[in-house]
């Protein structure tokens, strides 16, 4: 979400259950087709509805395995920073043209994934040699400008809605599950079944101090007391058992026996001092320490590939990484064995965006090619959404979003395999336009564009399957 945007937990929204659209008039999953095969259909559009639920949070405890570090041998950081300061002085900007791939082939850290998750993560890799990328929308078959489903079965999207295809990328956040008692099972076979990759995030509200600020309550020290029970047995059994819900969740994933593979950004933006699992402070001590953060990563995955779940490619994702590069790449990095995908998340202004984002995306995507990782934009748009733009950026999501990048100069930001734009909450906060709205130009032309990749790709649909990834 955006950077400093409160993580509001959903139970505080007034809910609308019965949409104005009805099962007639929605769109109903289909399977990809061509954009030349492909008529640009619009559909009635409904009332936006806010999600209804209650905080259900479980103290049940598992055997978890012990974080890799003893937490006796963590050590404060040092990069003490408050809301929206940053790490360096001067950012830490790439000078030289990217050079040769050092390898042509890429392989899950984890050991035992699935022939499925193997098969995505060898398509997403074909990309670093094609000047395109996948196309994804946070929640787009969840809430809409004018729509919400729960239940999943519906097949509404707006990126569809304006289209004809849903997105490449489908976006979902397991706090919604974990607070909110809403399972995304049904969206993620849909999802699936129409062609599409899984991302999720998570933004758990702070286990220590359990309230309205969720995520967004910095306070205590939550990483130490996780990773050490005897510091704080309460914290801990939070904690695993909201993991204990996410992994009842992730084994719904499934169509016909196929456990259905997705992306994992986990603790994401954690250079940022938004989040508890960022680089604030409270009371003159970390909320939680370079080390502490590195530990709480490898526990967090490791505690969920103890339950038998292999159909995961982890991605980290920093905040602003050219602003906070060694933060994002020494202090706070999991290590190598722990990543699959090296992306970050960036939301700027509509006149600022395409400088900061080749910032960026240069510094990521020479990282991963350093590291044989795979680059990507984790989330990303214009500050607020893009419900308030006029026309004189109408163009703004073909020239400064895929345009941009996909013709930087020094062949970094190319090697970015998909770009993930925030939610449409409503129509009055969106951050991927209708036909109706002042940036449609821009995206009707991304849509259209060689750069972009949505589901309906047959080039990319023949990749998925001749690799496995429905098998």
């Amino acid at each position: 979400m955006p950077y400093g945007a409160v993580a509001k937990s959903m139970a505080d929204v007034e809910s609308v259950d019965t949409p104005l659209m009805t099962k007639e008039t929605a769109p109903a999953p289909v399977a990809p087709q061509s954009k030349q095969q492909r008529k640009l259909a619009l559909v009635v559009l409904c009332m936006s509805s806010a999600v209804v639920g209650t905080l259900a949070y479980s103290a049940m405890k598992d055997d978890a395995p012990a974080a890799s570090t003893p937490v006796s041998e963590l050590t404060s950081g040092n990069n003490k920073k408050k809301h929206a300061e940053v790490t360096q002085s001067v950012p830490y900007k790439v000078t030289e043209p990217m050079g040769e791939l050092t390898s042509y082939e890429v392989t899950p850290v984890d050991d035992d994934a699935t022939d499925e998750t193997k098969a995505l993560f060898t398509s997403l890799g074909k990309l670093r040699y094609d000047t395109k990328f996948l196309f994804g929308h946070q929640n787009d078959n969840y809430i809409g400008q004018y729509f919400k489903d729960k239940t999943g079965e519906l097949g509404y999207s707006d990126v569809q809605n304006g289209t004809g295809s849903y997105p490449a990328v489908f976006g979902y956040d397991f706090a919604d599950v974990v607070e909110n008692g809403q399972s995304f099972q049904e969206h993620v076979k849909q999802a699936y079944s129409a062609g599409g990759v899984i991302a999720f995030d998570w933004k758990p509200c702070n286990p220590e101090k359990v309230n309205s600020a969720c995520a967004n309550e910095v306070w205590g020290t939550p990483c130490k007391k996780i990773l050490d029970e005897s510091e704080g047995d309460k914290v801990y059994d939070f904690f695993t058992g909201w993991l204990d819900i996410i992994v009842d969740e992730i084994k719904g994933f499934k169509v016909d026996g196929v456990q259905i593979p997705f992306i994992f950004r986990l603790f994401h933006e954690n250079t940022g001092g938004w989040y508890w699992w960022g680089t604030d402070t409270y009371d003159d001590a970390d909320t939680c320490s370079d080390a502490e953060y590195k530990a709480l990563f490898n526990f967090t995955q490791d505690y969920i590939h103890s339950h038998g779940l292999h159909n995961i490619l982890w991605e980290y994702a920093p905040a602003k990484p050219s602003q906070d590069y060694d933060s994002a790449f020494h202090d706070r990095y999991p290590g190598s064995d722990r990543i699959d995908i090296i992306a970050f998340d960036r939301y700027d202004y509509d006149y600022s965006y395409a400088e900061d984002i080749l910032d960026d995306c240069r510094v990521v995507a020479e990282f991963a090619h350093e590291h044989n990782k795979l680059a990507a934009i984790g989330e990303t748009g214009i500050f607020n959404g893009v419900q308030d733009e006029t026309t004189s950026y109408k163009d703004w999501y073909y020239t400064d979003f895929a345009e941009n990048f996909m013709t930087d100069s020094y062949g970094y930001c190319n090697q970015i395999v998909y770009a993930l734009a925030w939610e449409n909450a409503n129509e009055h906060s969106y951050w991927v336009p209708l036909p109706n709205n002042a940036l449609w130009y821009g995206f009707e032309k991304l849509y259209e564009s060689d750069y972009s990749v949505f589901a309906d790709d047959e080039t990319w649909q023949t990749t998925l399957t001749n690799n496995g990834y429905y098998s």
